[in-house]
């Protein structure tokens, strides 16, 4: 399952892009993350890992991700992976003048085991309600990265 969201943001890409790796900001605007740790660090950031933690009804579900595609305030990709299902999130940015900044969330979603028998279902949700969970957390990361940025 595929979806794509798309937002501009009154920041620089610069700034826009440090929501997206810091991990202080990232638990501001991700849905329901508690703990986002690195685990392996490499200096051109491609193949770091890290794992995150998000609270989901009361249970914690933990994943773990890879940094698969960087390029310093142009475009991030991270696989994720979790016990129900996968991630691919793209992230791509584009400046838009100094201070205005266009990014797109590309997200495939592959899940697993039990879940897998409810891809027809999820599918059929998406065709209805869209990139909607998606589409808040970018608005609330927009919101934060615009009020850092007047703020500076």
């Amino acid at each position: 399952m595929k979806t794509t969201s798309n937002i501009t943001i009154e920041a620089p890409a610069s700034l826009v892009f440090l929501w997206l790796e810091d991990a202080d900001r990232l638990k501001q605007w991700v849905p329901n993350l508690i703990e986002d740790e690195a685990l392996v660090e490499t200096p051109e950031k491609v193949g770091s890992k890290f794992r995150q933690v998000f609270s989901e009804r009361g249970k914690e579900m933990v994943m773990i991700g890879e940094i698969t595609e960087y390029i310093e305030n142009e475009r991030m990709r991270v696989d994720i992976c979790g016990d129900m299902f996968d991630l691919d999130l793209q992230y791509s940015f584009k400046a838009e003048g100094a201070a205005r900044t266009h990014l797109t969330q590309e997200t495939s979603i592959k899940f697993k085991g039990m879940m897998k028998l409810l891809t027809p279902i999820f599918a059929v949700m998406n065709i209805f309600m869209g990139s909607k969970a998606q589409d808040e957390a970018l608005s609330r990361m927009k919101q934060l990265a615009e009020a850092e940025h007047k703020g500076a």
